[in-house]
């Protein structure tokens, strides 16, 4: 088992992307921490996964993220893939909507690296941006700016903490519940459209991103790459 012994860290682990690489995880061995904002999410996920420790914490609240890992001695891994999909419109948009945007996606960033950086001295950080990072639409502007720095973080930070390795991960369409949260009733008319124009021919799964997520955590020469799991979605 590629993991055995790992102690892995998974920051939106209770459900989507994060809950698939949690479970591959464990299934490699490895002791998993689950940290998510919904007690009630965790408890489920929980259930699903067998051993693992669940942690409530939100990523845009540093010292919740921060006694996340004060309480680990290790950590070998850390996964960081919480964030909502939220209207990013620069105009006609409030202005707290757009911080927590930021707050979400560039400062819980920020936050988990600083505080799980100084418990590693080897292993990985997976960050995780999204196809909006360089395929904006209308009304996405701030969220776009925000997925884009996370991957201009990941070969800086690969530099900066070294031996530590840091990659991202930018997912293209994955039929999630953060998909339905954010389209709701128009999301199988969305998938359906989607899988009719990728070359795949279908829309990706939380497993599919979690194979190249745990490829991260376990290659020791891989670092400072931006992987775009999209089946094809750029081409198109």
């Amino acid at each position: 088992m590629k993991l055995q012994g790992a102690h892995v860290v998974v920051i939106g682990g209770s459900s989507g992307i994060g809950l698939a690489t949690a479970r591959l995880a464990r299934e490699e061995g490895a002791d998993v921490t689950i940290v998510g904002r919904s007690q009630e999410k965790l408890d489920q996920a929980q259930r699903e996964l067998g051993e693992v420790r669940p942690v409530v914490a939100d990523i845009a609240d540093e010292a919740a993220i921060g006694q996340v890992f004060e309480s680990l001695s290790r950590v070998d891994h850390v996964l960081i893939s919480a964030g909502t999909i939220r209207n990013g419109a620069l105009v006609n948009n409030d202005l707290e909507t757009l911080r927590h945007i930021v707050n979400e996606r560039l400062w819980g960033v920020t936050y988990a690296v600083r505080h799980a950086a100084p418990r590693m001295h080897e292993g990985s950080i997976v960050l995780t941006s999204g196809t909006l990072s360089s395929r904006p639409r209308p009304g996405t502007a701030m969220l776009s700016a925000m997925l884009s720095a996370v991957e201009t973080l990941a070969p800086a930070l690969a530099l900066e903490l070294a031996p530590v390795r840091v990659n991202a991960v930018t997912p293209g369409l994955i039929d999630t519940p953060l998909l339905e949260n954010a389209y709701g009733s128009e999301r199988e008319s969305l998938l359906q459209n989607r899988a009719e124009v990728l070359p795949v021919k279908r829309v990706g799964t939380a497993d599919d991103v979690a194979q190249t997520m745990l490829m991260l955590m376990t290659n020791p020469y891989m670092t400072g790459e931006v992987l775009h799991i999209d089946g094809g979605g750029r081409l198109v």
